[in-house]
């Protein structure tokens, strides 16, 4: 069975997280590591945005940008 974690946010946050290809497992793993939650959510999200291309258009290059400045 698979656990349900916490992750401290809506419902909408985590969908249009997703939809940018944010892996909440990949989040909870690395705050196991002994990384910040904060962090981990970042790095997260970095890595959902980038892991199948890097950003090509305006949009998804100011989505990269506003996840590496948080």
């Amino acid at each position: 069975m698979t656990e349900t974690h916490d992750l401290g946010m809506t419902d909408t946050e985590y969908a249009q997280l997703l939809a940018q290809g944010y892996d909440p497992n990949l989040e909870h793993q690395l705050i196991e590591l002994g990384e910040n939650p904060d962090q981990a959510r970042q790095l997260a999200r970095i890595v959902g945005l980038t892991k199948d291309k890097p950003p090509q258009t305006d949009q998804e290059w100011e989505e990269f940008m506003a996840v590496w400045g948080d």
